[in-house]
């Protein structure tokens, strides 16, 4: 064999090694089936908040609310056999998810398309809607009334866009938690707190100081959706099946009921609705 022969001979399966291994790193990073991982292992690993009552927040040892109910709900509609609670707040739920950290995120979290860049999401399985908090002497009536004043938001949520959008004179004050949030209102820091509508009632009813009140009508629109990671689209057809599962066999409703229903603690009207997909 000449030398010349030898040399392509070594550079071929030199090559040949290389693309091998590139090929190997392309598959490791390549996300997983997380529906067959699910499935493997029984349980849904789901992001839920823990500090913000009606939907996510501690009862002593364990979590209760609206979307923990939907949470267990959906897993015994896909037939699983147990759920693992993950604390995720609004400004980390994304990253959590992101990281492999949980299976999904239902978390009282808006569907939006810069949110949608990032995540996918299933239908909505819920309705909410922006407004603001204020102390009972405030002569503040709705957002009309905002000029210029400090207005509290929880980081990470979509309510400072939202703010700026209908009050684009506001200055924004961002809070790291709910807690943080309803604190600044009564010490003063800010002259209004804002969020969807049902997690301020929850703060009223939860403050030290007992004059707050929501001032004017909600202001915007906000779907709730489950996220999953991208390109994991038969996680997310599995949890789009069970949510209109637990609409059509009366658990979802019953679900409502319990947290928003006439006589529950946090009752409010609500005319939202699923419209299953056809069999």
């Amino acid at each position: 064999m000449n030398l010349r022969l030898l040399t392509v001979l070594i550079l071929a399966a030199l090559a040949l090694a290389l693309t091998a291994c590139g090929g190997g790193k392309r598959d490791a990073a390549a996300p997983g089936d997380d529906l067959a991982r699910v499935k493997q292992s029984g349980v849904l690993r789901v992001g839920v908040k823990s500090d913000t009552p009606p939907f996510g927040f501690k009862r002593g040892e364990t979590l209760a609310g609206f979307d923990i109910d939907i949470a267990d709900a959906l897993v015994q509609q896909m037939g699983l056999k147990d759920v693992t609670f993950v604390p995720v707040t609004s400004a980390n739920r994304l990253a959590k998810l992101q990281a492999g950290e949980v299976d999904c995120v239902i978390a009282s979290m808006t569907i939006t398309r810069t949110r949608a860049r990032e995540v996918d999401f299933t239908i909505p399985y819920f309705q909410d809607g922006q407004a603001l908090l204020v102390k009972g002497d405030s002569a503040i009536q709705s957002y009309l009334d905002l000029g210029a004043k400090k207005v509290g938001a929880v980081k990470g949520s979509t309510s400072s866009a939202n703010m700026k959008q209908v009050a684009p004179e506001a200055q924004i004050v961002a809070f790291d938690s709910f807690v943080a949030l309803l604190a600044g209102l009564e010490s003063g820091k800010v002259e209004a707190i804002t969020s969807d509508q049902l997690i301020l009632q929850a703060l009223a009813q939860s403050a030290k100081t007992k004059d707050l009140r929501i001032a004017g009508d909600r202001f915007s629109t906000e779907p709730y959706g489950i996220a999953v990671r991208k390109n994991q689209s038969r996680l997310r057809g599995a949890l789009d099946e069970a949510v209109q599962g637990i609409w059509e066999n009366g658990r979802w409703q019953l679900i409502f009921d319990t947290w928003f229903g006439p006589r529950a603690k946090f009752h409010t009207s609500s005319t939202f609705s699923i419209t299953p997909y056809p069999r």
